[in-house]
């Protein structure tokens, strides 16, 4: 899969993001969905609503639906993020055709949502590039907890910034929450676990986790 990893901030007008969990259906055949999503990436990319895809893996998943091994994230811009993926969608400009090509089918969506950003915290000082980063999905509870433990993480120096994100919409039902944390380590499939070591006490919990997982990124557009 291609790298590239000159793209690794946010736009300052980032209002939420597109959220997208997929396994492939012939993992034997990785390259090709690969670059099917690289294509369909760049294509969705539209000025005024969706800015920045990222895409991840998780080499250690099991390719299930129950535990997806790729993550794709996009940024949403527009002022209304609830309207920005419908718009898409239906614009004369959707890459409607890509589902044509036969390795469409190559990819099968987990889950799929959108979310509005509730709150991000950065580190002082520079940092790195963007290598990878660990989500957790989650349902309950309020933001300021995750706030709490977002902010006890960061001072851990293993990520760099953190968001939170609150559920628009999605299927197949999708958890309330998501929470991504950015990280430039060489291994950042380690930083989450890291982190935890590294605190003194461990940060508020609260919620009811559905999922917590590291992914390494693998593209960027």
């Amino acid at each position: 899969m291609s790298t590239n990893r000159e793209l690794r901030t946010h736009p300052r007008e980032r209002t939420g993001v597109r959220f997208v969990l997929t396994n492939a259906t012939d993992p034997n055949r990785a390259d090709e969905y690969s670059a099917w999503y690289d294509d369909f990436e760049n294509a969705i990319i539209r000025p005024g609503l969706l800015a920045n895809a990222f895409r991840f893996e998780n080499p250690n998943a099991a390719g299930t639906p129950t535990d997806p091994r790729y993550a794709a994230i996009y940024d949403i811009v527009s002022p209304d993020p609830a309207s920005a993926w419908p718009q898409s969608e239906n614009s004369p400009d959707y890459p409607r055709h890509l589902f044509d090509d036969p390795r469409s089918r190559l990819v099968a969506p987990a889950l799929r949502g959108s979310y509005a950003l509730t709150g991000s915290l950065e580190s002082d000082g520079d940092h790195g590039h963007l290598t990878g980063v660990h989500v957790i999905l989650s349902d309950g509870e309020t933001d300021a907890v995750r706030e709490q433990r977002a902010a006890a993480l960061l001072k851990t120096g293993f990520f760099y910034g953190a968001s939170r994100f609150r559920i628009i919409e999605g299927s197949p039902e999708p958890p309330a929450w998501l929470e991504v944390l950015e990280t430039d380590l060489q291994d950042p499939l380690t930083a989450y676990a890291r982190a935890r070591d590294a605190l003194q006490s461990q940060p508020p919990d609260g919620d009811r986790q559905r999922s917590s997982r590291p992914f390494v990124l693998v593209a960027a557009h």
